[in-house]
C-alpha cells in the first residue's frame, strides 16, 4: 500500500470512529429529540458502512472475512431515516406512526435477499467478493440495473426532503437546524449523482473501483466531519425549536407586526425597551417573539435592538461627518444607553471602534 492510500485510510479510519462516537453523544445527550435519536441511527450506519469498506480497502478482511456483507442491507435504512429527519425538523410535534414503518420494507427484503451470504464460510465470501470486484457491470445484466434501482430509490427520498425543506424554507428563513441539514443532504445528493455517473460509465471501460471506493469513503468523512463541527462548536443547532407553522397566515402577520415596531415606530431608540415590554406593547408572549426573531433573523431580541441602533448610529456619523461629532451623544440618540455597549456592539459588527469608523468616514 502506497504513502497516499495510508494516509486516506488514516483519515477514513479517524472519520469513522468520529462517527460512533458523535452518535454516542447525540444517545446520551439530556434534552432528545427525535431529530438527534434519527441522526444518531444514520451516523451509525455510516460508520459500519466507512468500516467495513475499509477493512476491505486495507485487505484486514482477509483475516475476518465473516464481517463482510454487514452493511449493505442496512444501507436501505439511511433512505427513509433522511426523510423522516427533515419530518422531525419541520413539523412541530412529529412521531414515527406505525404506517411509516412501511418504508423499511426495502430494508427487510434485502436482508433475506442476502441470508445464502451470511451462511458462507470464510473463505467462500471472500472468493464472492472477489468475483464481485473483478467483474465489470454490463448494460445488458439485471445485476446492473438492480444496482442503479438503488440510486433511484435513495434518490426520491433525498429528492422529497430537500423539496420539504425548500418549502419550509420559504416561510422561516432562519432557522439554524434546517438550514444546516440541507446543506448535508444536498452535499448528499451531489456525492450521489457522482457516484451514478461513474457506476453508469462503467461498462464502457475498466476503471479503478478501489480509487472511486476510497474517494467515495474520503467524501462520507468530510460530511461526518461537517456533522462534528457542528456539534462542537459554539453553535446550539441540535437544539433548534422547530416552529409551529400550522397558521402560516398568523405567523405571518405577527413576522410584519415585530418588524413594523422595528422599522416604522423604531423601538430601539428607547433606551429602556426589553424583551417583556416589547411583547406586551404588541400582545403577544415573549417566547413566542423571541422564537419568530430568532427563526427570522438567527438573532436574539437583545441583538437585534443593537444591530437597529448600530444602524442609526452609522447614518447619524454619515450625515454629520463634516461636523464635529460628539459620539457620546450619537449613542443615546440611536438609543444605547451607555458608552460601553456602544463601543462593544460597534466591535462585534464591525469589527472597529466608533472613533475608527468615524475616521474611515472622513477620510472617504
Amino acid at each position: 500500500m502506497d504513502l497516499t492510500s495510508l494516509i486516506l485510510n488514516a483519515i477514513i479510519t479517524y472519520g469513522t470512529c468520529q462517527a460512533f462516537f458523535i452518535a454516542f453523544i447525540l444517545l446520551k445527550s439530556e434534552n432528545k429529540t427525535l431529530f438527534k435519536n434519527l441522526f444518531a441511527i444514520l451516523l451509525i450506519i455510516e460508520g459500519i458502512t466507512l468500516f467495513e469498506r475499509l477493512l476491505v480497502e486495507s485487505k484486514i478482511i482477509l483475516s475476518i472475512p465473516h464481517l463482510l456483507g454487514i452493511s449493505y442491507p442496512i444501507s436501505f435504512i439511511k433512505p427513509p431515516l433522511m426523510l423522516f429527519m427533515v419530518f422531525a425538523i419541520t413539523i412541530k410535534g412529529f412521531k414515527l406512526s406505525k404506517k411509516m414503518y412501511l418504508h423499511f420494507i426495502p430494508f427487510g427484503l434485502m436482508l433475506l435477499f442476502n441470508l445464502p451470504f451470511y451462511f458462507l464460510s470464510g473463505i467462500e465470501k471472500l472468493e464472492t467478493i472477489k468475483v464481485f470486484m473483478e467483474k465489470i457491470p454490463s448494460f445488458l445484466s439485471f445485476d446492473f440495473y438492480f444496482s442503479l434501482s438503488f440510486f433511484a430509490y435513495i434518490g426520491i427520498y433525498i429528492y422529497s426532503g430537500i423539496k420539504k425543506l425548500n418549502r419550509f424554507k420559504l416561510q422561516v428563513t432562519n432557522n439554524v437546524l434546517v438550514n444546516w441539514y440541507y446543506i448535508i443532504l444536498f452535499s448528499y445528493s451531489i456525492f450521489l449523482v457522482l457516484h451514478l455517473i461513474y457506476f453508469i460509465i462503467q461498462p464502457i471501460g475498466k476503471y479503478n473501483f478501489a480509487l472511486v471506493n476510497q474517494i467515495s469513503m474520503l467524501a462520507m468523512t468530510f460530511i461526518i466531519q461537517a456533522v462534528a463541527y457542528k456539534l462542537i462548536d459554539k453553535s446550539t443547532i441540535f437544539s433548534s425549536k422547530t416552529p409551529d407553522l400550522s397558521d402560516l397566515q398568523k405567523r405571518k402577520k405577527d413576522e410584519n407586526l415585530i418588524l413594523n415596531k422595528f422599522e416604522i415606530e423604531k423601538i430601539y431608540l428607547d433606551d429602556t425597551i426589553n424583551l417583556q415590554r416589547f411583547s406586551e406593547s404588541i400582545a403577544l408572549p415573549p417566547a413566542y417573539v423571541s422564537e419568530i426573531i430568532n427563526q427570522k433573523f438567527s438573532y436574539s431580541f437583545k441583538k437585534l435592538l443593537n444591530q437597529y441602533r448600530l444602524n442609526e448610529a452609522k447614518k447619524m456619523i454619515q450625515n454629520n461627518s463634516k461636523k464635529k461629532v460628539k459620539l457620546i451623544e450619537i449613542a443615546f440618540e440611536s438609543g444605547f444607553n451607555n458608552k460601553v455597549s456602544f463601543y462593544r456592539t460597534f466591535k462585534e459588527f464591525e469589527g472597529i471602534s466608533p472613533s475608527e469608523y468615524l475616521e474611515k468616514i472622513n477620510r472617504s
